[in-house]
């Protein structure tokens, strides 16, 4: 039977998970608003809900205790990963807001723009998943996410480079952009990284948990 304790843990990797679920639905607000800027009407304020529910619950999962050496590492660690992506996610709403005030970028531009941020957003929704199962397989398929959104943005950047028609802010606005989606991607594979070793590590304290009782 399982110890407490790692019920205990089990229940806190699940709530992890679920921060990176909340940063993942507010990036997808926003770049709901990026990607289709006439169409869309209900992606800003998705994601500013989501960034204030995220917010909440990382102030207080800081405040509440942490059980066992395995859950603070992986609590400070994923805390900070889904804080950082708040972060991106609040970069990302301010493009959108002010680009509300600009042209939509032009279909040949918007289409790679749409690439990297759909590869990006899977990536973090899969950083989740990976988070709470450990996979191996689940965390490879994280790690083989970052170069995907590699290519697609070395493509954008292709296209930026040989169109002289492009104007510089929204060559700059693409740009920044592209970044954001290359963070959020970056951030989604170092939580992956570490799923492995917290799965491991919540079956070890299960067992010295056992072991005590």
């Amino acid at each position: 039977m399982p110890s407490d304790g790692h019920d205990a843990y089990r229940a806190l990797i699940t709530e992890l998970a679920g921060l990176v679920r909340l940063a993942h639905d507010a990036l997808r607000g926003a770049t709901a608003v990026l990607t289709d800027p006439a169409g869309d009407t209900v992606g800003i304020p998705a994601a500013e809900k989501a960034l204030a529910e995220l917010r909440e619950r990382i102030e207080e999962d800081a405040a509440g205790a942490v059980g066992g050496r395995a859950g603070v590492v992986a609590g400070v660690h994923v805390g900070t990963g889904a804080e950082a992506l708040g972060q991106l996610a609040q970069r990302l709403l301010e493009a959108a807001w002010a680009r509300q005030e600009r042209e939509p970028f032009a279909p040949h531009l918007r289409t790679p723009l749409d690439g990297i941020a759909h590869a990006a957003l899977g990536v973090v929704a899969r950083a989740a998943d990976a988070l709470e199962s450990g996979a191996p397989e689940d965390v490879a398929d994280v790690l083989a996410g970052p170069p995907e959104v590699g290519q697609r943005q070395r493509l954008l950047y292709e296209v930026l480079v040989r169109s002289e028609d492009v104007d510089p802010v929204d060559a700059a606005d693409l740009v920044l952009l592209s970044c954001c989606y290359q963070q959020c991607t970056d951030l989604a594979g170092a939580i992956a990284r570490h799923a492995g070793l917290f799965a491991r590590r919540g079956s070890r304290q299960a067992g010295e948990g056992g072991r005590l009782r």
